[in-house]
This record gives structure tokens, C-alpha cells and sequence, in this order.
């Protein structure tokens, strides 16, 4: 009976999964929203996810401060690539009004101008969210991709 009672609490720690709050779902959604809205090329979607003081980091690319310059670079990318991905989150920590998510998606990019499709396996992501009128914002967001 002892042997079984330490295999039931050893086996609770090892093989359960972590259960996140409400309020880290409710994080979690904006960003699968995300990639849903950047999956379709949709730019009002994207926008709607972001905070009016937003600050944008794309590899290789300038950064984009503010919702219009924002907007800005999400048009410019939409004319440049086209997505086929899926986010996988890789962690999300929130206190108070503020949480970060660090993910990276799982598919392929086609450049517009040649079709020529390329892997994000190796695409890393970390939004900044900010809770603004008890709604979360994409308030930072920068990705590269690793070597």
C-alpha cells in the first residue's frame, strides 16, 4: 500500500500538466487569435489585438513604434509573405496587468514574389500583453528566427 501511495504522488508531479488561470487563457487566446488573423493575411484582426502604444520588432526589419506605424509594417508584411502556421506557446507568465508569452510556430511562409516557401521551425516569438480596460493587448511583440 505505501509503494502504491508513493507511485500515485510521484506520478501526480511528473506527469501532470500545468493548470493555467483564467486570466492566462484569456492570454493565450489573443495570441492564437493572432496567428489566426496573421494566417489570413488580415489586417484589421491583427490590429485589433494591439495597444494604441504598441511597439513592433520584426527580424531584420526597423522597429515600428506606435499603432499606426505598427499597422504600417503588418500592411508591408502582408504584401511580402503569406502564412501557414500554427503558435505553439512555450510559456506564459502574468502578474497583474502585465504577462509575456514566448512561442514559436510550427509551418511555412511563402515569399510573395518568388512563391518560394520557407520552414518557421526555426521562428522564435515574445509578445509583451498589457491589460487595457480589463481586455489584453499586444503591447510589445518581437521575433527571429534562430540558427
Amino acid at each position: 500500500m505505501k509503494n502504491l501511495i508513493y507511485f500515485l504522488l510521484i506520478s501526480t508531479v511528473v506527469f501532470s500538466q500545468p493548470v493555467l488561470s483564467s486570466e492566462q487563457q484569456r492570454i493565450e487566446k489573443v495570441i492564437y487569435a493572432y496567428g489566426k488573423a496573421m494566417n489570413a493575411s488580415d489586417l484589421d484582426a491583427v490590429m485589433a489585438l494591439y495597444a494604441k502604444d504598441s511597439v513592433f520588432m520584426p527580424s531584420k526589419q526597423p522597429t515600428s513604434v506606435g499603432w499606426n506605424a505598427v499597422k504600417k509594417a503588418y500592411k508591408h508584411e502582408f504584401e511580402v509573405i503569406d502564412l501557414n502556421v500554427k503558435i505553439v506557446i512555450d510559456e506564459v507568465f502574468q502578474e497583474n496587468n502585465l504577462a509575456y508569452v514566448r512561442s514559436r510556430s510550427l509551418g511555412h511562409l511563402t515569399l510573395l514574389a518568388t512563391q518560394k516557401k520557407k520552414t518557421t521551425e526555426r521562428y522564435r516569438a515574445f509578445f509583451v500583453l498589457k491589460k487595457i480596460d480589463n481586455d489584453w493587448k499586444i503591447a510589445r511583440f518581437l521575433f527571429n528566427f534562430s540558427n
